[in-house]
């Protein structure tokens, strides 16, 4: 789950936003009906976490990638 949300930072970035703990150490966000939540981090925060950190693998490969390209040639006037 975590990967395919890499490529989806607003959406993890909104979970992130959301699953924060509360004063009593529950995920705020994964309320039950009967007023409690999940034991903070909850299983939502932890994709998002991972989804964050595959994301930013991705981005730093790409401009490693982007070193490697050979500059563009000039033209030769011709």
């Amino acid at each position: 789950m975590a990967a395919e949300l890499a490529d989806m930072p607003g959406v993890w970035r909104r979970l992130l936003d959301a699953h924060v703990p509360d004063r009593l150490g529950r995920c705020s966000a994964c309320r039950t009906a009967g007023g409690s939540g999940a034991l903070w981090p909850c299983s939502l925060h932890r994709v998002a976490v991972e989804a964050r950190r595959l994301h930013g693998l991705r981005l730093g490969r790409a401009v490693a990638g982007s070193d490697r390209v050979a500059p563009a040639q000039e033209p030769d006037g011709e």
